[in-house]
């Protein structure tokens, strides 16, 4: 259980960290190129595949609940002095699916991050060096990625505070969730090591994400 909380305490770390770097990254290259093409360009190359992963999952999800998707794409741009760096078009719809929606690149980058782990726990690919680079890339894409933007979870908080109040109100009338044991779900030896291999590999995105940062506060940027 203790790896779980690490695992979801470094992805909280992530989201704090994520929307900064993208801004101070792009405010560095505009600084050196001074051009806003040539930066944008260099943005997309380096974040494509987790932006990729990211409209797509808000894609799939809007399909699996029946809301049409629009136009995707996948190049960065520049909205309220903010770096947007792709952007999918949704349909209308209810609050529970737009939430659903907007959640979609966080429920499926962790997917895919826990999958790539158990996968490599499997076969033990992490004693090959050239895996564990592939491994380590893939966590720094999609860790910067998979968070939701503010327009992505809006109407999310009227939406807790409902869920919270019927909560409330079932707790007082006597009706209760059946426990679960987490331990019991994490005790199987495979589910402990990947948790543990995405403790560790986690600190790498974070560790640069602070690093580069760091530089850039003290550089100015």
């Amino acid at each position: 259980m203790l790896n779980v909380i690490i695992f979801l305490s470094e992805l909280f770390i992530l989201f704090l960290l994520s929307r900064s770097l993208t801004n101070l990254l792009f405010t560095f290259f505009y600084r050196t190129t001074k051009s806003k093409k040539i930066s944008v360009y260099l943005m997309s190359i380096i974040f494509l595949p987790g932006t990729v992963i990211h409209e797509l999952a808000h894609a799939l999800m809007a399909v699996l609940l029946r809301v049409h998707v629009g136009k995707m794409e996948f190049i960065p741009k520049l909205m309220d002095n903010n770096l947007k760096l792709g952007s999918v078009e949704i349909g209308k719809t209810d609050p529970i699916r737009r939430i659903l929606i907007g959640m979609a690149p966080f429920i499926f980058g962790t997917s895919i991050l826990l999958g790539i782990f158990f996968f490599a726990v499997s076969y033990n690919l992490f004693a090959n060096l050239l895996f564990v680079i592939v491994i380590g890339y893939c966590v720094f894409e999609i860790g910067n990625t998979m968070f939701s933007s503010k327009k992505d979870m809006e109407g999310a908080l009227e939406v807790i505070a409902a869920l919270i109040f019927i909560t409330l109100v079932l707790y007082f009338i006597g009706l209760r969730i059946p426990q679960i044991n987490p331990d019991t779900i994490f005790a199987k030896v495979l589910l402990q090591q990947t948790f543990q291999k995405a403790d560790l590999y986690l600190v790498a995105p974070v560790g640069i994400d602070i690093a580069l940062i760091a530089i850039f506060r003290i550089l100015r940027f």
